[in-house]
């Protein structure tokens, strides 16, 4: 009789730290949450770091990075407007500011990632080929601030800021 009594509360011990386990999550300070119920986001974005409290087996945390993230092409030749070819190789700095609307958008980092690549690639490749060999050199600068320019446009455009 004393051993099933034992059993029995080991039982009820192990669910009961199973259930908290899933109850409890922990938001770190560079992380930012988005609770999602059955894949479908709940609430606003968790920003502050500290514990949650969730309804176990039914909603997940999804956490997304707040920290400036870093982007790095792969270095590829782009022909300026004289057809001379220029090896380039792009990088960029992101951050997400609204971990909600990036997972709607982009599901996630790698999915930025391609995203921030194709629109950076085909920014450079545009904005160089307008340009002869001299000019690109030259007013780097110059080029620089139009794909900045053409990459914003076009970030709105897909709604990731």
């Amino acid at each position: 009789m004393k051993k099933n009594s034992l059993v029995v509360l080991a039982i009820i011990l192990v669910a009961a730290v199973v259930l908290v386990k899933e109850s409890i999550y922990v938001l770190n300070p560079g992380q930012q949450a988005v609770i999602t119920q059955f894949g479908k986001p709940i609430g606003q974005p968790k920003t502050k770091a500290g514990v949650g409290i969730k309804t176990p087996f039914v909603q997940k945390v999804r956490y997304v990075d707040k920290r400036i993230l870093n982007w790095d092409g792969i270095p590829k030749q782009v022909t300026t407007k004289d057809k001379k070819f220029i090896k380039v190789d792009t990088t960029a700095r992101w951050r997400v500011v609204n971990a909600l609307t990036f997972l709607q958008t982009v599901q996630g980092e790698r999915g930025a990632q391609f995203k921030i690549g194709a629109i950076l690639d085909s920014a450079t490749k545009n904005v160089i080929s307008r340009h002869n060999l001299v000019e690109a050199v030259r007013n780097s600068n110059l080029i620089e601030n139009k794909i900045k320019e053409i990459m914003n446009i076009a970030l709105k455009a897909h709604k990731l800021i």
